[in-house]
């Protein structure tokens, strides 16, 4: 398993662009993204993704250099099409756009559609803490993807419809919930399946409604589906986030809630920034969120329990260990990305 720095990531993603005549600007935006998921620990966002990007490019499924289209807009909100450009570039664009909007009106809405996928949720609700700003991001499939079965049902229905949420706070890491609704993101099954490795018991379960710990039954036919958040005993709560997830990014974004595995695959996606200093000032804010921290950190912890983290906490320290260490890349990853060089 080669181990790489996130500079010698970032080069080789650049390369494999520039071969491919991607616009520099639009380049560098996707490979942070892929790169800064590897960096927190989110590999299954991270350049795993560079195959696929590759492959939607030639198959002409990612347009790139596009514009965004502003479909309809106010003061405070606005509904883009995103024309099918790379998914991280459309992000990037619509949460700056909240961001600007909500300086002014102090709360924002964007709707996005017709996007591809966009990665890594919590790497656009962290561009709203940077600028002292709330951050909530939702994203369903686009109305395809449907691989997350309903609560009781045994045949996918949903996509993963993960959101985030980004809560800045003065002189340290912004608290992320990044999370789908799924009980494990689908990108995680790629990587059990690059490492030979079962699936945990409760991720997956085939037509008959059993478990199964094989990452091949995922892609297979018919596909094994995933379950809900909350897995076997409260399934039917992932399944009600899912369900209001796929209403927010899906009805409301004009992109479609989920309905057909043969629906094009992409992500509708929903932002909402809201500007702290409109309620109250910064600093108090931050010292209110602090004492809070504080207070669940001073819960004794159960046996085999170092510490109480944060939403966000592990990612962080993955992060400045990655940067010491290096970012880890399985080997069929890396096998992947080395035939895209040659």
């Amino acid at each position: 398993m080669p181990i790489l720095t996130a500079e010698e990531l970032t080069e080789i993603c650049l390369n494999v662009f520039q071969k491919l005549n991607i616009p520099s600007a639009e380049a560098e935006i996707v490979t942070r993204s892929m790169v800064d998921a590897n960096r927190v620990g989110h590999d299954s966002h991270g350049v795993i993704h560079l195959p696929k990007y590759v492959h939607e490019l030639e198959a002409g499924l990612i347009q790139p250099g596009v514009p965004t289209e502003t479909l309809r807009e106010s003061a405070s909100i606005a509904v883009l099409d995103g024309n099918w450009g790379f998914g991280p570039v459309i992000a990037t664009r619509a949460v700056e756009l909240a961001i600007q909007k909500a300086r002014q009106t102090d709360i924002s809405s964007i709707a996005v559609s017709r996007c591809n996928e966009v990665g890594r949720l919590g790497g656009y609700a962290c561009l709203a803490a940077d600028a002292e700003m709330i951050g909530l991001l939702m994203a369903n499939d686009h109305g395809g993807g449907t691989c997350v079965a309903p609560h009781g049902g045994v045949e996918g229905r949903l996509s993963t419809n993960p959101m985030a949420c980004a809560v800045p706070i003065q002189g340290q890491d912004p608290i992320v919930l990044d999370m789908s609704t799924s009980v494990v993101a689908s990108g995680k099954i790629r990587v059990k399946q690059h490492q030979n490795e079962a699936l945990p018991h409760g991720w997956l379960i085939n037509g008959e409604g059993e478990s199964t710990t094989n990452p091949d039954d995922f892609y297979g036919m018919p596909p094994a589906a995933l379950l809900p958040f909350g897995g076997a005993v409260s399934a039917h709560k992932g399944f009600g986030l899912s369900v209001i997830v796929d209403i927010l990014s899906g009805a409301l974004t004009g992109a479609g809630c989920s309905q057909s595995a043969d629906a094009r695959v992409g992500n509708g996606l929903f932002v909402l920034v809201i500007n702290v200093a409109s309620f109250r000032e910064f600093p108090g804010f931050s010292a209110e969120i602090k004492h809070f921290i504080a207070y669940l950190k001073s819960a004794k912890c159960a046996v085999g329990v170092d510490a109480i983290r944060m939403p966000g906490e592990r990612g962080w320290e993955t992060q400045r260990r990655r940067e010491r260490e290096g970012i880890p890349i399985d080997a069929e990853t890396w096998t992947q990305i080395q035939t895209l060089l040659d």
